[in-house]
């Protein structure tokens, strides 16, 4: 008996250490692709200052005030990369994709920030449906593209 529940406890141990350092393999951003806002002001600081106005810079602090932050059908659109690989996992682990951000729209920075010149490192036009993705027709009635893409930057 006591050998079976040493080995139930090794086994719990090992698949919890297996658990934890995955998630901090993933937390670690050591494969991310996805930067933050804050350096993509290295070269685009103009904009950055423009943003930082926007209700998308403070989509995630407008979750907070009715205590959603934690809600995941709330982050989906509060965030930076919800759900993609190397992006946000909670306000703890990846606080630079806390809002609505650069890379959201036009995609992961890693590789237009190493080689800005490189062709399709980052969306410079922003389609519609990367908007509807959240400003659907029950969250935003009223949206209008054409008027509000002009305020985001």
């Amino acid at each position: 008996m006591k050998t079976t529940t040493l080995l139930i406890s090794a086994f719990v141990t090992a698949l919890m250490t297996l658990l934890f350092q995955n998630e901090t393999v993933v937390a670690g951003d050591q494969t991310s692709t996805y930067l933050g806002a804050d350096e993509c002001a290295s070269c685009h600081e103009g904009i950055l200052k423009v943003w930082q106005k926007t209700k998308h810079a403070l989509a995630f602090n407008s979750l907070k005030k009715t205590s959603q932050e934690n809600l995941t059908g709330c982050q989906k659109c509060h965030v930076t990369a919800f759900e993609e690989a190397g992006g946000f996992i909670d306000a703890e682990l990846t606080p630079e994709l806390v809002g609505v951000q650069c890379e959201e729209c036009h995609g992961p920075g890693k590789v237009h920030a190493a080689n800005p010149a490189k062709p399709g490192s980052i969306i410079a036009k922003v389609p519609e449906t990367k908007c509807r993705k959240c400003h659907t027709a029950g969250q935003d009635g009223n949206f209008d593209y054409a008027k509000k893409v002009r305020l985001i930057h």
